[in-house]
């Protein structure tokens, strides 16, 4: 099958091709890093670099099966001549043991640009820590973005299209089996296994299976709800599988290792200290989520805060929970561009906020919130009803993930929508659903608005 582009990571290669860096690929299995070596290696073959001077091991093929670092570093020298500059592409090295001694030695004795990559980063960080600290640069890489799945699988229905990005995910090899749903869940449980078995089992003495599936399952569950351990023994002890607090945070642990879950810490927004406890864990995969959960349409508000988080990490956004008073927002997100200067983002992800009281209570936390450095936003399924009111951006989350949407854009506001196009039919035929007549002949109870605005279509 023929490679597709990742232009976002691509780019980032060739911007710190030479630069005496390794450069380090980071991400969970299945994710698109071999591909982006081997773009890397067609990109360097087009510079016009012979191709006896890119050296490309994948480190998972047999042929490497029993390598120790000496093996590695004396097949990699062997195939260099003393003057001339090479390039070493290394595909999850953190097969090899003790790696970075080859590594580290033919950084430091050879004229050769080395990139890595690797599925588990307390190996990465711990390894390199130790003999590459200073001279080396991180290139993470995501599952596919919105954007890039609907470019990858060719498809044009924006809200088809989300419908099953929600439900499948963006891993490639799960993308490329289509909506076909048996070979779907074949490729997810593998790649789910397979971090299990090689990222996670290898290198944490996982004993029980079942037990760390427990977990899994859980944070999965709950994502984007505050997790304590606590509960999550509780849990297993009701189920007759005790585990201790220690193994339910090791175990969390490797599923963050592995790149299968983020998390995301509490703050207090007024004083941006950190706050002890109960963090928010999001699953880095739709696809692998609904695999462990099953999918269900009733989770959709929840699926489209975790696409939302996503979406953030993708961008390059630090993300935590914002805490202030009694309320929460849903992403506190942060990041630095190359001048230095700090962008900050308060967002908050609701399915509908048509509802008087649900839009009421989005928009709350934001105005609430007196940073005047942070652009906030409201990301919603809603096609009515955008744009600034109070100096919130009201915005459809489908757009802002295909980039069609900034925080400083202006649309058609809440307000002049609601006194000039918000009639009860029109609402209605947006809704789409057979239950709006019910819901019209009782005029204009709020209590039922409410309810039916909430329940996910």
């Amino acid at each position: 099958m023929k490679l597709k582009p990742r232009p976002q990571y691509l780019s980032k290669l060739v911007a710190a091709q030479d630069n005496s860096l390794i450069k380090v690929i980071t991400g969970m299995r299945r994710c698109g890093k071999s591909s982006l070596l081997t773009l890397f290696r067609q990109h360097l073959l087009q510079q016009g670099i012979a191709e006896d001077h890119i050296i490309m091991m994948n480190l998972e093929s047999f042929q490497y099966s029993s390598f120790t670092f000496e093996d590695l570093h004396n097949a990699i020298a062997d195939r260099m001549q003393q003057d001339d500059h090479y390039y070493l592409l290394l595909d999850e090295v953190q097969l090899v043991d003790k790696w970075e001694r080859a590594v580290n030695a033919l950084h430091t004795d050879a004229d050769v640009d080395i990139t890595i990559t690797g599925s588990n980063a307390y190996l990465l960080s711990s390894q390199l820590a130790t003999l590459l600290s200073g001279r080396y640069m991180e290139i993470n890489v995501f599952p596919l973005s919105f954007a890039e799945f609907m470019a990858y699988a060719d498809l044009t229905d924006e809200n088809a299209a989300f419908e099953r990005y929600t439900r499948y995910g963006g891993l490639p090899p799960v993308v490329n089996q289509g909506t076909d749903q048996n070979l779907a869940y074949t490729v997810l449980s593998g790649i789910y296994d397979t971090i299990l078995v090689r990222d996670i089992s290898q290198f944490l003495q996982v004993r029980n299976p079942l037990v760390f599936n427990d977990v899994a399952r859980y944070l999965a569950d709950t994502a984007g709800s505050p997790v304590s351990t606590s509960k999550i023994e509780n849990r297993l002890r009701s189920a007759h599988r005790p585990a201790s607090n220690e193994t339910i945070e090791r175990y969390i642990s490797g599923l963050l290792n592995a790149f299968l879950f983020y998390n995301a810490q509490r703050i207090n927004v007024k004083g941006g200290a950190y706050l002890q406890g109960l963090a928010k864990y999001y699953p880095a995969d739709l696809g692998i989520r609904n695999m462990l959960l099953g999918y269900s349409i009733e989770d959709f508000g929840f699926l489209l805060e975790n696409a939302v988080h996503n979406e953030l990490k993708i961008r390059g956004y630090q993300i935590r929970v914002g805490k202030i008073g009694k309320a929460e927002i849903d992403f506190v997100a942060t990041r630095k561009h190359a001048d230095l200067t700090e962008e900050k983002l308060y967002i908050q992800v609701s399915a509908s906020i048509l509802d008087e009281h649900t839009r009421e209570r989005e928009l709350s936390p934001l105005l609430n919130a007196r940073d005047l450095s942070a652009k906030r936003m409201v990301l919603t399924l809603d096609r009515f009803g955008l744009g600034k009111s109070d100096g919130v951006t009201v915005a459809n989350a489908i757009d802002w993930m295909l980039g069609k949407v900034t925080p400083f854009q202006d649309f058609l506001t809440f307000t002049q929508f609601k006194s000039s196009v918000c009639t009860s039919r029109i609402w209605e035929r947006f809704r789409g659903d057979a239950d709006a007549e019910r819901i019209r002949a009782d005029g204009d109870n709020r209590q039922q608005r409410a309810a039916y605005a909430n329940t996910p279509h």
